[in-house]
């Protein structure tokens, strides 16, 4: 991308993007299906999507501006869902597992950006994602989190390799075409 003439600038651009980033969230969000104890959504196929084409700052400042925005009550967590009660609920690992899923592969991808690459840097964010979710959720209702690692992660790994295969592809494509966002 064309480096920005200004500090000022630069800021504004990043605000942008986080915002268009955000909402793209907020959207894909809304794509849930009922699944076990966690529904599958597609947060984490813009999580990755995003967080793959674009400098850790302005993935980081999207994931927080949507935590953000659902937690004063616009209903874009999944399914519509909003408040405090989401964001602090059974699921909060799972939510606040997308700050550290963007910040590892935007942080890779910072420097590496092969096919790949950005596979396994999505891969890797995906499953730990999926572990620091779990562990929440069985911290909240009180299981082994033995008990809850097969619903809660294991179950949605095939789906995370799904989105890691499409992640990867479109991605890399943008990257071509457009390099990392900045």
């Amino acid at each position: 991308m064309d480096k920005p003439t200004s500090k000022k600038q630069a800021n504004v651009r990043t605000l942008v993007l986080a915002a268009e980033f955000a909402v793209f969230l907020a959207i894909f969000a809304q794509i849930s299906i009922p699944f076990g104890i966690v529904p599958f959504t597609g947060q984490t196929l813009a999580l990755g999507l995003f967080a793959s084409i674009a400098r850790p700052k302005i993935s980081l400042s999207a994931v927080a501006l949507y935590l953000i925005m659902g937690a004063i009550g616009l209903p874009i967590f999944a399914g519509g869902s909003a408040g405090l009660v989401v964001l602090f609920g059974p699921n909060a690992g799972y939510l606040f597992g997308f700050l550290i899923y963007v910040a590892l592969v935007s942080a890779v991808i910072v420097k590496y950006q092969r096919w790949w690459q950005i596979a396994l840097a999505n891969l890797g964010a995906s499953l730990l994602q999926l572990l620091i979710g779990t562990i929440g959720y069985a911290l909240w209702v009180h299981v082994p989190v033995t008990q809850a690692l097969y619903a809660g992660m294991v179950v949605f790994i095939p789906l995370a390799i799904v989105k890691v295969v499409i992640v990867t592809l479109v991605a890399t494509k943008i990257i071509q075409r457009f390099g990392v966002f900045k």
